[in-house]
């Protein structure tokens, strides 16, 4: 694996469609151990949806970005999914898993025009819907679309169309 990024010590790595089956049973713990994703068979799914890893210096798993495509209204969408280990959830490292995975999936599927237009993004977790959380996410470039069926905020990041036409450099 090769890091993408790096934030205060820890790697960050993009796995997307390369979790083998080592990675792949230590995604399980970490989502078990962190009551992130009890089921186990929902762990094992959730496995194959994995882009970013991050990982501290001791190659211990820190944080997951996960997408799975779905389509929004017109548009299709990657949706994202994070999860930062609680005594990790240090300022800046779920906003740069984001960005790294924005970037690479925006890279990926460049010349594909049936592909997702962006990400989308739905607030499980109530601090995303403080005045404080607001401001990560508008930081993020996300804009806020409205609120779903169970009151919880949707909102998106189209790729910009100069990543869509392979013209944009430069890493996470």
């Amino acid at each position: 694996m090769l890091a993408i990024s790096e934030f205060n010590n820890h790697q960050i790595y993009w796995v997307w469609q390369q979790v083998n089956q080592d990675l792949r049973q230590a995604l399980i713990r970490f989502w078990q151990e962190n009551a992130a994703v009890q089921d186990s068979f929902d762990a094992w799914r959730r496995t194959f949806e994995v882009a970013c890893v991050a990982l501290d210096p001791q190659g211990q798993i820190v944080g997951v970005s996960s997408v799975y495509g779905a389509y929004g209204a017109g548009s299709p969408y990657w949706f994202y999914r994070t999860f930062i280990r609680e005594d990790c959830r240090e300022v800046g490292l779920a906003p740069r898993i984001f960005a790294c995975t924005h970037l690479q999936l925006a890279h990926a599927y460049v010349d594909e025009p049936q592909a997702p237009v962006g990400m989308m993004v739905v607030s499980e977790n109530p601090k995303l819907e403080t005045p404080a959380g607001i401001r990560v996410s508008q930081r993020a470039g996300l804009s806020h679309l409205g609120y779903n069926e169970q009151g919880q905020s949707v909102w998106h990041l189209l790729f910009e169309p100069s990543v869509q036409r392979g013209d944009a450099g430069g890493d996470a």
